[in-house]
Formats: structure tokens, sequence, C-alpha cells
């Protein structure tokens, strides 16, 4: 069971409501029955070390099969990253090795404005042994929440251009693969993700050019058998550079990093738009990696990522906008206590 997380915070947001429990707003994949992840779940319950690490080894066989408006855990393989040696000269790309961080939950929900902090509206993940663990270097934390919003309005050319307005907003839950904390108590011998990691975590929040390495991805399945575009779809896996529109901020036994689509370009805020009707009818694998530049960096790895199984964005649960940056007249809307899983 998750339990409010009680870890001290910069600056904490003010107690306007109750707050929503983390993964209550958007359904986990269910197991197949008879599978080993079904039988971790009956015996230690979807919120445990034991389901989180079993979770992070299971494949797309492993879930109810199609089923809609949920996420489960993606493959890190699915995604194509830069490889060494020399990658500047020779461009290449290679499957991802396995992620550094495991899915725990997440949220999907909307609001008159992007969420400031997940902890604004969300009760963040404390489950013993998971995320409140020494990882054994002060700069890498044992949980990544990763706070993304996405425009909910059709964007304008002639507009005023805006950082923020009507969001859909994705929360995502992360915790420390098992292998990346083995790695993290002998860094001479880690991999070069990891100590790209290492560094990531100890130079974001003060150097925003190193910050800015932080990449997001999309890979929609079988996008050939879509009805995306043919222009659309050759951004399919592309990264896009986090820059201007993130940030990041240490929060005790976490962090939080942000991905704000309202900052980036027309075009691509207009491709997404003309994406969104089309959500129901994909699979959209979203992943975010640190981007390597010298071979002493490479290869580069998945942070982490999740499998969106046709996302409705018609379902997004609306919350107070009390509890986001800007207007404060929403009702709230006391049925999100009701948790969303179907474990």
């Amino acid at each position: 069971m998750i339990s409010p997380q009680n870890s001290p915070s910069l600056t904490p947001p003010p107690p306007l409501l109750e707050k929503i429990p983390a993964g209550s707003t958007f359904m986990r994949a269910p197991a197949l029955k008879g599978t080993s992840l079904a039988q971790m779940i009956e015996e230690h319950g979807p919120y445990s070390v034991q389901a989180a690490r079993e979770y992070a080894t299971c494949s797309k066989v492993d879930y109810e099969h199609d089923t809609r408006h949920s996420y489960s855990n993606t493959d890190a393989s699915d995604f194509k990253l830069r490889v060494g040696p020399n990658y500047k000269k020779h461009r290449s790309k290679e499957p991802s090795g396995p992620a550094l961080f495991d899915l725990l939950t997440m949220d999907f929900i909307r609001g008159s404005a992007g969420l400031k902090n997940a902890s604004d509206a969300f009760e963040i993940p404390h489950v013993p042994g998971l995320t409140d663990i020494d990882t054994g270097n002060p700069h890498v934390p044992p949980m990544l929440v990763i706070n993304a919003s996405l425009p909910a309005d059709e964007p304008s050319l002639f507009g005023p251009s805006t950082t923020d307005g009507p969001s859909y907003i994705l929360v995502m839950y992360f915790v420390l693969a098992k292998h990346t904390l083995e790695q993290l108590k002998d860094l001479e011998h880690a991999s070069p993700a990891v100590r790209l990691l290492v560094e990531w975590c100890r130079r974001s929040e003060t150097e925003d050019t190193f910050r800015g390495r932080f990449k997001c991805m999309g890979v929609v399945e079988d996008i050939e058998k879509t009805k995306i575009p043919s222009f659309i779809q050759g951004y399919n896996g592309k990264p896009a550079l986090v820059q201007k529109s993130g940030k990041y901020r240490r929060y005790g036994n976490y962090a939080e990093a942000w991905v704000n689509i309202h900052g980036w370009s027309f075009a691509c805020k207009k491709g997404l738009a003309a994406l969104r009707p089309k959500f129901p009818d994909f699979i959209l694998n979203t992943g975010f990696t640190i981007e390597a530049r010298d071979d002493e960096e490479l290869p580069e790895v998945l942070l982490a990522g999740v499998r969106v199984i046709h996302l409705d964005p018609t379902q997004a649960k609306a919350i107070p906008t009390t509890t986001v940056m800007g207007q404060p007249n929403l009702p709230s809307q006391p049925q999100l206590r009701e948790r969303a899983d179907t474990y």
C-alpha cells in the first residue's frame, strides 16, 4: 500500500486539499493469471519491492492483451540509443540495455494549468525497502518522478506565446533498478551510463546546460499499421532534448524532473495536437535518457520509460486547479480518492 511520503522538500506546497494517492488515476495493465507476476502481486501486493522488481523483468506477454487506457513497463530494447566508438562520426545506434530505473506507478490527469510539483496534488509513493533506501551515492535518490505537461488546447501560430495553460499531465514514478544500485556501490567499475547518471543528478539543479542533456522519446508500436500521417511517422523514436522547457529538483529521497511541452516549438505542439485524437488507436512507449556525447559516456542507456496502451484523453481525471499553477476555481472531486487500478 502506498502511504504519504514525509521527506523534506525545498519548497513544500501549502496543504490546499486532500492529496490523491499516487497511481489512483490511471490503471496498470492487469497481469495474466498464472504468470509469476500475478503470483508475486497476490503474495506481496502491487506496491511492494517484490512486485516492482518482477514488473521490471516481465515482457508484454505477461499482461492481459490490449487492455485499453492503461500502462505497463516498457521494454528498454525498443529504444535505439547512441553507441560508440566515435558516435559523432558514425552516428550508430543500437537497442538500449536495461533501464536504470524501474517503473513503480503513474498518473494521468487534466487541469487548467500544468502541475507545479507532483506533491502539490499527489501523495508521493513510500514503499519501505524501495523508496527509502540508501543508494550508496549522495547525489542519486532512490526515486525519480517525471512530471510532464501536454497542452490540451490547439496551438495558435499567431496567438501569444505561453508556457502554461490547460494541460494533460502525466506523472511517472520510478525507482532505481537493482542493477543500478549494485553499480553505484563501485563507481570505478560502473557502466558509463551509471556514471553519467551520477553526474546528471549532481549537476542538474545548478547547471542548466548539463540538465539539458535530458531527452525524451516516443516509440509507437506497429506505426505502419496506424493512421498516423507519414510525415509524423518519420519522427518515431527520435529523441527531443528537454532544455529550456525542463527543470530538475531534489526533494529528500526523490528527485523531480519536469517536461513542459507548452514551451516547445509551434510545429511540435501542432504535431502532438494532431496525434491526440489518435492516441486511443495505438500503443506508445515513452522513454527518457541522458545524452551521451563522448566515448567515455557511451553507450547511452534508457533512464526510465513507460508503455502507454491506447491512451484516451477524454478519460483523464480532472483535478482541482488549486493544486496546479493558476486558477483556483474548479471544485474538488472526491471520487479521485478511489483507486483506479484493478490488480
